[in-house]
């Protein structure tokens, strides 16, 4: 009995492996609330969303997880550039505490959106989630969930409230 082996034209293999990669979901875009790039009217400082994620974010082949992303209102608590060094840990990524220099307190609105008007540099975002402040990761200078305002630019910092969710 002989085995046939049939070879695949690179077109054909080109077209399998495209629909392959996009046909993968990473399953964020599916749960989440629009952006809100369109209610952005500064010039420089930082603008963003503030998005609560609660449970299961575990990939499935069914589409069955029961994780939601919603938008929410959120004081938002603006710092100078904070390493770990400079808060009082709580647990986690909460603190009892922030020992920088806070610069402003802004509120997002029912659409989870903020934007604050900075001078250029590099400040640290917190949310205060009751009593506690809230700030899920760091850059790789070790600065607490960061954004750099640059001159004449406004820089998107999301925040995600990620405590009651599961990967």
């Amino acid at each position: 009995m002989k085995t046939q082996i049939k070879v695949i034209s690179a077109p054909l293999l080109f077209f399998i492996s495209f629909l392959i990669g996009f046909g993968c979901d990473d399953g964020i875009t599916k749960y989440s609330p629009p952006d809100n790039e369109h209610k952005v009217t500064i010039s420089q400082g930082v603008w963003g969303n503030v998005w609560f994620w609660e449970g299961d974010f575990m990939p499935t082949t069914d589409n069955s997880s029961s994780g939601k992303i919603t938008a929410v209102q959120r004081e938002v608590y603006v710092h100078e550039a904070t390493k770990k060094d400079m808060v009082d840990p709580q647990h986690g990524t909460f603190f009892a505490k922030v020992n920088s220099k806070l610069i402003a307190i802004v509120t997002s609105d029912q659409d989870g959106f903020f934007q604050i008007t900075l001078e250029p540099g590099k400040y640290s975002f917190f949310v205060k989630e009751d009593t506690s402040f809230y700030a899920n990761g760091t850059d790789g200078e070790g600065h607490i969930l960061p954004a750099e305002v640059i001159k004449n630019n406004a820089t998107k910092r999301q925040i995600d409230i990620t405590y009651k969710a599961t990967y």
